[in-house]
């Protein structure tokens, strides 16, 4: 859409160095194309697991768009990557310093939200370019808006709708989202008008699910690395000690993917060699600490089977996100938290031992 606006000849769409924006084969992303995507260049990101230099990533970015500023025509920006970095988040000064760079180059800014929007990043607005006020161009939101039951998705234009359709410009919908029914825009209709009374139970249960990574990070003594926010977390099986071997580091993989089955937990295995844990929106707290017991469960299990140790002075718990710098939450009980079943300054939804277990 955004490209069909611009009266100039910059088509090329840049893609992170990382990022999967859906099928290989037809879709925008880096990851293993069919064919060379000539419509499509890719720009540095940060990769989960590693330091982030933001003034290296600066200048690599400044390299990109000295090269490709007349060319690129849009920038496709995810600001909590999915599965192809586990649930990654952008760190927010560096995403507002690449978005502000790119606007400055008039490039259209194009924020992929269909895995973090929708409220699941936490930060209490619908979508993390709004907590972030990136002001793209464009956003695209999906799958959650169907309420689970419709394959249905969008897009938000900040302008040129009525441009578009002057002309009888419009954009073609393909896979599973085609067609979406009448019944589909009324859930829609409904999930929207639902999702603010779920924002502050998704930042407290966001707060818990902070307590419960860095916990099973710690269990895992370096195998594995952590990172999220909100109702968005995710796990990467580290690259130190034997884990640079790349068969260990794949049948730890199986093992955990095997033990998780055993323990009764399905986490989405995304092929970076981690795991994700996006629970449902409504989910009680409860149940947030069950799914903390049964991943760290298979986190033993699968130390025991591999019989996994760091080797001395390669263990790093380093992990980009802010859960080590929140304090502890304790509060007193709040009637909007009971509604929604995530209060923890009770024993009313989840065992205070249990939490504090892990919290401590």
């Amino acid at each position: 859409m955004v490209l069909q606006l611009e009266n100039t000849n910059r088509k090329i769409v840049a893609v992170g160095s990382t990022s999967y924006h859906g099928p290989p084969s037809t879709s925008l992303g880096s990851k293993s194309p069919l064919w060379e995507k000539t419509h499509q260049v890719t720009y540095p990101v940060p990769i989960a697991g590693e330091s982030v230099d933001e003034s290296l990533y600066i200048s690599k970015f400044q390299n990109f768009l000295d090269q490709y500023q007349d060319e690129v025509g849009v920038l496709l920006i995810e600001p909590q990557w999915g599965s192809s970095q586990a649930a990654f988040p952008w760190p927010d000064n560096l995403l507002k310093t690449y978005v502000a760079m790119a606007k400055g180059r008039g490039i259209r800014i194009v924020c992929d939200e269909i895995m973090c929007g929708l409220g699941r990043h936490g930060k209490g607005t619908l979508f993390v370019s709004e907590a972030l006020d990136l002001d793209p161009d464009v956003i695209t939101f999906g799958k959650a808006i169907g309420g689970g039951v419709f394959p249905f998705a969008g897009a938000i234009l900040r302008n040129g709708r009525d441009a578009l359709c002057s002309v009888g410009r419009t954009v073609m919908q393909s896979h599973t989202y085609a067609a979406a029914s009448v019944r589909a825009l009324m859930t829609a209709t409904e999930v929207l008008k639902e999702i603010p009374v779920w924002l502050p139970s998704i930042q407290q249960n966001g707060q818990e699910m902070s307590y419960i990574f860095r916990y099973l990070r710690m269990i895992a003594d370096g195998m594995l690395i952590t990172h999220g926010q909100g109702l968005m977390w995710g796990a990467i099986f580290s690259k130190e000690g034997k884990m640079k071997e790349a068969g260990y580091r794949s049948l730890a993989v199986k093992c955990f993917h095997r033990h998780c089955e055993e323990v009764g937990i399905l986490p989405y295995i995304v092929p970076c060699g981690g795991f994700m844990v996006t629970p449902v929106v409504d989910i009680d707290v409860g149940t947030i600490y069950e799914i903390g017991q049964k991943l760290e469960e298979a986190i033993l299990r699968t130390i025991k089977e591999i019989k996994w140790k760091t080797q001395a002075g390669t263990r790093s718990l380093h992990c980009h996100t802010a859960l080590d710098k929140e304090p502890l939450y304790i509060g007193t009980c709040q009637d909007y938290l009971h509604a929604t079943k995530s209060c923890t300054s009770c024993s009313t939804f989840v065992s205070s031992s249990v939490r504090m277990r892990f919290v401590e």
